[in-house]
């Protein structure tokens, strides 16, 4: 379960475009983390089962929103970044969309 209650506006903004909760979380929590966390620190900070955080992490670094840090990977610490101007750009592009604006 994710920890944080979501602010109205965010819950209308998931409602409205079925968006995936979990996911959002993820990306939440590694915003508030610049720095990266493991997939063991964002399960305990959501409360969320590997197999879940894990999927979740795999689809995002697949779409290019969450970046493997190799340089800081120390065996099994895998850390994983945010790519905040992917984030932003995805968001540009969807508002562009949905809306028909160039």
């Amino acid at each position: 379960a994710v920890h944080e209650p979501l602010p109205n506006g965010a819950r209308k903004a998931i409602d409205v475009f079925g968006a995936n909760v979990m996911r959002g979380a993820i990306i939440h929590t590694l915003a508030s983390h610049p720095k990266g966390l493991t997939s063991g620190q964002i399960e305990r900070e959501l409360d969320a089962s590997y197999q879940t955080v894990f999927r979740h992490l795999k689809s995002l670094v697949a779409e290019g929103a969450v970046l493997v840090d190799d340089e800081v990977n120390q065996g099994r610490r895998t850390i994983y970044t945010l790519d905040r101007s992917a984030i932003e750009r995805a968001l540009a592009d969807y508002r562009r969309y949905l809306l028909q604006a160039d």
